[in-house]
């Protein structure tokens, strides 16, 4: 009787009884056996006292690898699958990595764009690391630390740069914990981890490096009055007059604007697709806590706002060009242009907004005012990182001068 294939020849010999598959099954062993065995290329010898020996891989070992004593040249072939066989099924760090940012993107918990930041964080500060030569379960709360001290070092990290890696690693070792490939409980090491605040390296700005001051803004301001009307030049000019990060400015909308008051929803981000090319997209939610809040604008922002939308009615958005959303980018590229043709210190659009949070605090605006305008959680955000001296010397003199009589 003619088959048409493989399949059903297979079939019709199972159901006869033609074909042995504890035999089948057994065979699949004793092959599997025999490749674990091959891997094994240190030696197996018999002592005096009638024992057998060799060494295994173990990455607790300094050298990495242990004596094994077994009674046996069965034992000890069984002691060399079961190394092998282990080594298959336990990941490295790298697995567990991508596991763990694989699932809390699977359920929503990170954005693509805090996915691809994970990532680089890892190829910056893990990849290619003593962490990455032992498989998870071997590494141990004295190697983690010495890891984390000798990249603080060697990389030269700031304390903002350390908490990035600190992320990775709580992340990737609680998740490593819950799945069982690991006994520490990072929540615990990180409590009595003790680093010095002399560790970090010091990043230090000036002033000058930080903020425009006023005359500076008044040099931007004038020139893009001074040149063709543009929608980049407007929304440079708002930022200096509502401290909107670059990616809001971007996903701004004509409904987003009502009175005296701007309520910024959404914001731009960027992240990488399959084939690693930039993708901007808008998300329905800002950086804040709150994912919204309201900003209150002034006279001079609603002028600028009108301006906009007249030259803008029907766009989607308020910032477009040739029926296209400005990037936001964008207007960081263009100010340093104008920073350079007026003859400052390049500064980025972000330096617009220490200015504007600057401007609030020396004019004495209440602190829960200046958070709720800024987005922060807290005025020690603004204060510690958002507030620097941006007064010429001469005023700074005066002020001095008429302090102390």
């Amino acid at each position: 009787m003619p088959y048409e294939n493989d399949r059903e020849l297979l079939l019709y010999a199972l159901d006869n009884g033609m074909i042995d598959i504890d035999a089948i099954q057994q065979n699949i062993l004793l092959n599997k056996r025999k490749k674990y065995l091959e891997k094994h290329t240190a030696g197996i010898w018999q002592g005096k006292n009638g024992c057998y020996y060799t060494y295994l891989p173990d990455e607790k070992a300094k050298n990495g690898r242990k004596l094994v004593k077994k009674t046996s040249m069965k034992a000890v072939e069984d002691a060399i699958v079961d190394c092998y066989k282990a080594m298959e099924t336990e990941p490295y760090i790298g697995s567990v990595f991508h596991s763990w940012i694989d699932e809390r993107l699977k359920y929503g918990e990170i954005t693509k764009q805090t996915y691809d930041r994970y990532t680089n964080d890892y190829k910056r500060f893990i990849e290619g690391s003593r962490l990455e030569q032992y498989r998870f379960r071997y590494i141990s709360e004295e190697l983690l630390e010495e890891f984390i001290k000798s990249s603080i070092r060697e990389n030269e990290l700031t304390a903002k740069a350390w908490g990035n890696l600190r992320i990775l690693i709580r992340g990737i070792f609680k998740y490593g914990r819950k799945k069982g490939f690991t006994s520490i409980s990072i929540t615990s090491f990180m409590g009595d981890l003790e680093l010095s605040k002399n560790i970090f390296r010091q990043r230090t700005f000036t002033d000058e490096e930080s903020v425009f001051t006023r005359k500076e803004v008044d040099k931007i301001v004038d020139y893009i009055d001074c040149h063709k009307e543009s929608m980049i030049n407007l929304g440079i000019k708002l930022v200096f007059e509502t401290g909107l990060r670059a990616g809001e400015l971007s996903a701004l909308k004509a409904e987003d604007f009502d009175g005296n008051v701007i309520t910024v929803r959404r914001t731009e981000i960027m992240y990488k697709d399959e084939n690693d090319h930039c993708v901007f997209e808008v998300r329905e939610k800002t950086k804040g806590r709150d994912g919204i809040r309201k900003v209150i604008v002034t006279d001079r922002a609603i002028g600028i706002l009108k301006r906009i939308m007249e030259l803008n009615p029907h766009g989607e958005y308020l910032f477009m060009r040739d029926g296209e959303r400005i990037r936001g980018n964008y207007f960081t590229v263009h100010l340093e242009r104008i920073c350079r043709n007026v003859g400052i210190r390049m500064r980025s659009l972000h330096k617009a907004r220490k200015t504007y949070a600057t401007e609030l605090l020396n004019g004495g605006v209440d602190e829960m005012l200046v958070i709720k305008q800024m987005g922060h959680t807290d005025i020690s955000t603004t204060k510690g990182f958002y507030y620097f001296d941006n007064r010429e010397d001469s005023e700074a003199v005066k002020m001095i001068q008429n302090a102390i009589g």
